[in-house]
């Protein structure tokens, strides 16, 4: 059990610091910032790196190559949340404008 929490500590410190350097290049270019937005963007980073370091333990036979899988998505996790965001919103507007054309059967 301690070696799982010492594990799961080192995948947070190393996605959350690479959702930490994602907010300081955002910064950077001048992005909208504010201390809410960089607590949530390292909580999201954080979490993709739990995701990489799950599916890096069964399909990632390299300690490496799973640090830095953890690394890249804490730091690209912000775009890519966006980038499924986006699809997910589409689709299920495009569902709510099919399934509203259908009149009901009463």
């Amino acid at each position: 059990m301690k070696q799982l929490i010492r594990d799961l500590a080192g995948v947070a410190c190393i996605a959350g610091f690479g959702g930490f350097i994602r907010t300081l290049v955002g910064k950077a270019r001048h992005e909208p910032y504010n201390l809410k937005t960089g607590v949530t963007e390292v909580l999201i980073a954080v979490f993709a790196g739990f995701l990489a370091h799950w599916l890096g333990q069964e399909y990632i036979a390299s300690d490496n190559l799973r640090t830095a899988a953890i690394a890249l998505a804490g730091y690209s996790a912000r775009g890519i949340m966006a980038i499924l965001d986006a699809a997910v919103i589409t689709r299920c507007k495009a569902l709510a404008r099919f399934f509203g054309r259908v009149n009901p059967p009463f």
